[in-house]
């Protein structure tokens, strides 16, 4: 007669196969789905860079110093546009003695004094 160990391990070893061939195809799913996702990685990264080369092409000074001429009448500045400051008028200041000054000195000269600044 078979005792019940025999038939325990025996249940169990088929039970523990199964699980085993379970995760095993598991396992191979998520491999597939690593390879698939590795080559987007690689595609993505192949676009990105020729994106990028295309942006510093885009973006190349000369060219756009072409583009600025020639669709916005655009022209590289020459010496004579530049100016100096001396001929432009300077500011009047006011001058230290006028009234909201003068109130903000003496606020601040005498702390307690309640007088408004305006």
């Amino acid at each position: 007669m078979i005792r019940q160990t025999t038939v325990l391990a025996l249940l169990l070893a088929v039970a523990l196969s199964l699980v085993l061939f379970a995760v095993k195809y598991q396992v191979r799913d998520l491999e597939s789905e690593l390879t698939r996702l590795d080559r987007a990685i690689a595609d993505e990264k192949r676009a990105l860079h020729v994106l990028s080369a295309e942006w510093s092409h885009l973006n190349h000074p000369s060219r756009l110093a072409l583009l600025a001429e020639r669709h916005l009448g655009l022209k590289p500045i020459v010496a004579g546009q530049l100016a100096r400051f001396e001929p432009l008028p300077v500011p009047s200041r006011p001058s230290v003695d006028e009234g909201p000054v003068r109130a903000l000195q003496a606020a601040l000269a005498d702390p307690n004094s309640r007088s408004e600044v305006r």
